[in-house]
């Protein structure tokens, strides 16, 4: 996930120097590039509590960030359609990342064993799905 984002940055460069920040795409490009760096950064620099094991507080923290980050790229004006969906995809997978962390974190503090396998497996699958929506947002932005 970290080399997807790296990649990600490298884009955000690439398009500054070789456009001139002429083109619309290239300008939206990097306000969304910029919005899920800021984010990434965030959940990064969330600090993981010594004083709790049960990383039921990182959860909390990790869920915060990534309702932070949806709204933050629902501020970035966009106008390419291709932009715009990856925008509201990436939207859509912090909503649920943020929604199954507070699941899990619900469910450790309950020690409900299957819910919190159920809330793990929802994190997971709404995780995963970043490198993905990284991936596609660097094609549709390194495109001529």
């Amino acid at each position: 996930m970290r080399a997807a984002r790296a990649a990600l940055a490298a884009v955000a460069a690439t398009l500054a120097i070789a456009s001139g920040c002429g083109s619309k795409r290239v300008s939206e490009c990097n306000g969304l590039i910029q919005v899920v760096n800021a984010g990434v950064q965030s959940v990064d620099r969330n600090p993981k509590p010594e004083s709790d094991p049960t990383g039921v507080v990182g959860l909390r923290a990790l869920a915060e960030a990534m309702d932070r980050v949806a709204g933050e790229a629902a501020t970035v004006t966009i106008t390419v359609p291709e932009v715009g969906k990856l925008s509201a995809d990436y939207q859509a997978m912090a909503r649920a990342v943020a929604r199954s962390a507070r699941e899990l974190a619900a469910a450790a503090d309950a020690k409900d064993i299957p819910k919190v396998n159920a809330a793990w497996a929802s994190l997971e699958k709404a995780y995963n799905q970043e490198d993905l929506l990284v991936e596609q947002l660097n094609k549709v932005c390194q495109a001529p």
